[in-house]
C-alpha cells in the first residue's frame, strides 16, 4: 500500500511532537520524484540567533556552556539571571517536568513556555521562540558561544535571553540530545550537516554497502522506505521491514540514536540529483 512519505517519516518518529525539518521534507520529496534538486532548503523563516557578546557577555556565555544540554542537581530547573536589560536563561535540567520551566518564567512576569524535545544531532541546540499564530517571537533569541556556528538552523545555542518587561506570549521550543532508545520528535536526512551521514558517497550504493558504512558508525537498519517514483505518484512510498541487499540507496534519516530508517529502490538516482544534492550541501562533487 502507498502512503505519504511525510506520514511515514513521521509514523518512525514518536508522538505527540513529531516534526521533520522542512529541509528534509524538500529533500525527500526530490529524492523520491528523482526530479532536480532545489537550491539549498531553508527552513521556516527565521532571525539569525547569533548575538554579539560584550567582554562582560563572554563569561556569562561560559558559565551557561557549563552545564547547558546537562541534566540538574537542584531543585531549579533553570537558572535566570538579569543582565543588560534581558534575562539570561540557562536550562539547568532538559528532561523536567515543563511545569517546572513555566512556574519559573511565570515567577518572571513572562508569559513563556519552554517545549524541550529530543532531536537528531543536526538541531541538537536549536532554539525557536514562536507566537500561538506561529509566527517567530524576534526578542527571544538564542545565545551562541563565541565565534561561528556552522550548524544547520544556527543549532548551537547554550542558553536564551528575553527582555525584561517582555508582555507576549511565546512558546520557545528548545532542542536536546536524545538518550539511547529515546525516539527523535525532530529528524532530517542523514546527510545533512551535523549527520553521520554528511558529504558521505552513499548514492546508488547497494543496501550491504550502505549497511556495512552504518556499521561502522554505531548505526542499525529498523527499516526501509520505498518510494513510489511513478510520475503520478511521486511523493509517495511504502514501509518495508527489509529490501534485497542489491538494491540502491538513495538516502535515509536516523527515528533515534543509532537507529536509521533507509531509503532504497531498484532504480538509481541520476547523477544530475547527487551532484545538486552534494553542492547544496557543501560536499564535493562524487
Amino acid at each position: 500500500m502507498t502512503r505519504n512519505i511525510d506520514q511515514i517519516v513521521a509514523r518512525f518518529a514518536a508522538p505527540p511532537v513529531t516534526e521533520v525539518s522542512e529541509g528534509a521534507r524538500e529533500l525527500i520529496h526530490e529524492i523520491t520524484s528523482g526530479s532536480p534538486a532545489p537550491a539549498p532548503a531553508k527552513r521556516r523563516r527565521r532571525l539569525s540567533l547569533r548575538v554579539a557578546i560584550p567582554a562582560g557577555g563572554l563569561l556569562t556565555a561560559a558559565a551557561v556552556a557549563l552545564t547547558w544540554l546537562q541534566p540538574g542537581t537542584s531543585a531549579s530547573a533553570l537558572n535566570i539571571k538579569q543582565e543588560g536589560g534581558y534575562y539570561v536563561i540557562e536550562i539547568k535540567d532538559l528532561y523536567a517536568n515543563p511545569k517546572m520551566y513555566e512556574e519559573q518564567l511565570r515567577g518572571y512576569g513572562l508569559d513563556v513556555s519552554l517545549n524541550v524535545r529530543p532531536a537528531t544531532a543536526a538541531f541538537e541546540r536549536e532554539v525557536f521562540p514562536t507566537a500561538p499564530d506561529m509566527s517567530v517571537v524576534n526578542e527571544i533569541q538564542g545565545i551562541n558561544p563565541p565565534g561561528p556556528c556552522d550548524m544547520v538552523g544556527d543549532a548551537c545555542a547554550i542558553g536564551l535571553k528575553i527582555p525584561v518587561g517582555f508582555k507576549g506570549t511565546a512558546q520557545v521550543t528548545v532542542s536536546r540530545k536524545a538518550r539511547p532508545g529515546e525516539k527523535y520528535d525532530v529528524t532530517t536526512t542523514w546527510d545533512t550537516k551535523g549527520e553521520p551521514m554528511h558529504c558521505v558517497p552513499f548514492a546508488n550504493k547497494t543496501v550491504a554497502e550502505v549497511r556495512a558504512m552504518l556499521t561502522e558508525r554505531g548505526v542499525r537498519i529498523s527499516g526501509f522506505l520505498v518510494p513510489d517514483l511513478t510520475a503520478e505518484k511521486a511523493g509517495g512510498g511504502s514501509e518495508q521491514a527489509s529490501v534485497p541487499d542489491t538494491w540502491l540507496v538513495r538516502g535515509g534519516f536516523f527515528t533515534e540514536p543509532g537507529v536509521a530508517v533507509v531509503m532504497a529502490h531498484t532504480t538509481p538516482v541520476s547523477q544530475r540529483v547527487i551532484d545538486a544534492r552534494n553542492k547544496a550541501q557543501g560536499c564535493a562533487a562524487s
